[in-house]
Parts: C-alpha cells; sequence; structure tokens
C-alpha cells in the first residue's frame, strides 16, 4: 500500500508529461505533413523586413516574410530566409510543388 502512495503520483506524473509529449509531436507531424501536401503558384506582391532586439543582448533579429498572391486571389505571407528574400524582387513568380517545404522561384 505505501509503494502506491509513493509511487502512484510519479507514475501519473510521468503519463501526463507523456501525453502532453506526444501530442506535441503529433502536432509538429500533422503541420510538416499539411506543408508538404500543399502546392501553389503565385506572384510576389510585397515584401517586409522586421527588426527585434533580443532581450538581454545587444543581438538583433531579422524577420523576412514575402506577401504572394496565389493563383486563385488570396495572399499569403510567407517566411523566407535571408538568402530567398535578397534573390527575390516583387513581381517575381513562386511555385511550391507537391512535397517540398519551400517555394522556388520561377521567374
Amino acid at each position: 500500500m505505501e509503494k502506491y502512495v509513493v509511487f502512484g503520483p510519479i507514475v501519473i506524473f510521468f503519463g501526463f508529461f507523456a501525453l502532453l509529449v506526444f501530442g506535441f509531436l503529433f502536432f509538429v507531424g500533422k503541420l510538416l505533413l499539411k506543408a508538404k501536401n500543399d502546392a501553389w503558384v503565385g506572384e510576389v506582391v510585397d515584401k517586409s523586413h522586421v527588426t527585434k532586439d533580443k532581450d538581454d543582448s545587444n543581438l538583433k533579429e531579422h524577420l523576412y516574410s514575402l506577401k504572394v498572391r496565389m493563383e486563385n486571389g488570396e495572399t499569403h505571407s510567407i517566411p523566407a530566409s535571408t538568402e530567398f528574400f535578397n534573390q527575390v524582387q516583387v513581381g517575381d513568380k513562386l511555385k511550391k510543388e507537391k512535397g517540398s517545404l519551400w517555394p522556388k522561384k520561377i521567374s
């Protein structure tokens, strides 16, 4: 009986923790699968660059994004790496193929 009093809460805690971890991994996996199954073609209509100061240092964080008008008329904000952001100009066409995580410049 004393074992259950001591180890019961520990087992419940680790069980709950395992559910949280597996739930998080399931959510991330689902997002990755959705991104890989998505395919679109669109045109860059705007570029934005935001600089944020880090809390405890003099470092700055740079966030790059592209506004892309899809073929169906919807506009989406797409995150971009520094290199891709510098390669792409407003008016360029982008294509994201099924199975890839990031779009590519097509013109």
